[in-house]
């Protein structure tokens, strides 16, 4: 008997494949069995893992490589619901030994796969199945909690911090104050569905805000924009945003449970109320696996010349 005839008897319901490659389709019917149960569980990992390792020389043979292999097999998984969104993958000595690949081909393939946007790895913690991206329109100026929620998520708050400190130089310039007049400082990390997503650090006139009021950011209705307009009828109408990207230091590794020197967007942005006073300015830290940005650019149009 074959090693595709095997195969499809070790899966049961899959049909036997006409030639012998190694397909995602196949790739796939290995990951899963850690997870079924059942007396037979061992001996079908058994034999599937043995029809893997036989099929290897088509890979070689066909120069398709092991790696992207690999990734289309975890993605071929994923999409059939093997790992729904959310879910934690098994760890990678136990996924590379299902696959029968070294932990150096199954690392490179779950990279491919985490640039992919498919899953994210979370330090200290594992790799997770990504859930659909939250998408914030950079055209349009609203909050992360409205950013949140309207990705269909449960917007939260950790570690939040609210102080009183002269601006200084630099903010006072952005606020239109005296470096020693006072503001508002609210310091947090942004939750989706309890991940973290964004830290955070707003700097607000005192007059519009004050520490006391900080209890009424800890809840998921965590909105400053909200609060603004219900305690003092103000209105954020623009910003004005610097995009740049970073990698995460200790600290906003730590914060957002990502592995330091990861990818984050940095956005600082003033807001303005109607008569076009400065009334906060914002930085903000961005899991790029998390949250997706879109921006319309308007093209050059008539000042193009033929």
């Amino acid at each position: 008997m074959g090693p595709a005839h095997r195969l499809s008897r070790a899966l049961g319901s899959l049909p036997a494949p006409t030639h012998r490659t190694l397909t995602s389709s196949r790739l796939t019917s290995i990951l899963p069995f850690q997870m079924q149960g059942g007396t037979d569980a061992g001996e079908r990992r058994a034999t599937a893992g043995a029809d893997f390792l036989d099929v290897l020389t088509d890979v070689r043979s066909r120069r398709v490589s092991l790696t992207e292999s690999c990734a289309d097999a975890i993605t071929a998984a994923i999409s059939g619901g093997a790992y729904p969104a959310g879910t934690q993958l098994p760890p990678e000595s136990q996924l590379a030994a299902n696959l029968g690949v070294s932990r150096a081909t199954l690392r490179e393939a779950l990279r491919q796969l985490q640039h992919a946007g498919l899953i994210t790895r979370r330090h200290g913690r594992g790799t997770f199945v990504a859930k659909r991206p939250i998408r914030k329109d950079l055209n349009h100026n609203f909050g992360i909690t409205a950013m949140i929620r309207s990705g269909g998520y449960r917007p939260g708050v950790r570690g939040l911090v609210c102080r009183q400190e002269p601006a200084g130089r630099e903010l006072a310039q952005s606020l239109g104050l005296m470096p020693t007049e006072p503001v508002t400082v609210i310091e947090r990390v942004r939750l989706a569905d309890d991940r973290p997503v964004v830290w955070s650090r707003d700097a607000i006139r005192r007059e519009l805000f004050d520490v006391e009021d900080s209890d009424l950011l800890s809840g998921e209705d965590a909105s400053l924009y909200g609060l603004l307009r219900k305690l003092h009828d103000v209105t954020v109408y623009r910003g004005v945003a610097e995009l740049s990207p970073i990698a995460a230091n200790v600290a906003l590794a730590n914060q957002l449970e990502i592995r330091r020197g990861a990818p984050l967007l940095r956005i600082k942005q003033v807001d303005y109320d109607g008569s076009g006073t400065a009334i906060v300015c914002s930085v903000e830290y961005h899991v790029s696996d998390w949250i997706s940005f879109t921006l319309e650019r308007v093209g050059p149009g008539a000042a193009v010349g033929p």
